[in-house]
Parts: structure tokens; sequence; C-alpha cells
């Protein structure tokens, strides 16, 4: 069974790679960017797990992270840190960006949870 992966990304290039680095990990990862396209995407279909991304300010993730919390709060939510201080409480998972080794599997451990 597919696993279906939102990544919702504020950089296109980012998206780009972390989306292509995922799918070679096997999931399907629908890529959209920044919170509006998101919301409207998040609304209308399913997701077994949603990758939130780093380069937008630290308030504007947050606001993404509660919208999600409230109306997806079954869907777990891994946030990407920008640096080790920031923290988001209301991820399910929380890692640094830097390598994708790191938060690759953060998202497959998050994954396996699931099952």
């Amino acid at each position: 069974m597919a696993v279906n992966i939102l990544q919702i990304a504020y950089y296109p290039g980012l998206s780009d790679a972390r989306k292509m680095m995922m799918e070679r990990e096997g999931y399907e990862v629908v890529s959209v960017l920044g919170n509006d396209q998101a919301i409207a995407l998040a609304s209308t279909k399913t997701f077994d797990l949603i990758v939130l991304g780093f380069s937008a300010p630290h308030s504007v993730r947050c606001a993404m992270l509660r919208w999600l919390k409230q109306h997806l709060s079954q869907t777990p939510v891994v946030a990407l840190l920008a640096h080790e201080a920031e923290t988001f409480p209301e991820a399910d998972h929380a890692t640094l960006s830097e390598d994708p080794r790191v938060w690759l599997a953060t998202v497959a451990e998050c994954i396996k949870s699931r099952a």
C-alpha cells in the first residue's frame, strides 16, 4: 500500500529536491508552495503524513501547523527545523532539515509507527 505524503514547502528548489528524495524512498509525494495551497489541497484530499518545510518565518509555519492540527488532527506532521533553537510543540515530530538522512529517517519512523 502506497504512503501518501503532503509536503508543504516555501521554496521551489527545496520542494523539488525533498520530493525527489522521498519518492526515491518509495513514497507518493504531493508538494505545494505555501500555506494557502496547502489548505486548499488538504481540505479536499487525505494524506498519511505531512512534511512541513523550513524556509518560511517561524510564525508562518506555526500558523500552518495550528491549522493542520485543528483540521487534520489524525494526520501526523513532521516539522523540518531551520535550526536547533526552533520549537514546534504541536508537531508530531520535529527534526533538523540539514541532513536528508536524518529527516528521511524521521519520516520513516513516523510512517512505521502508524502501521
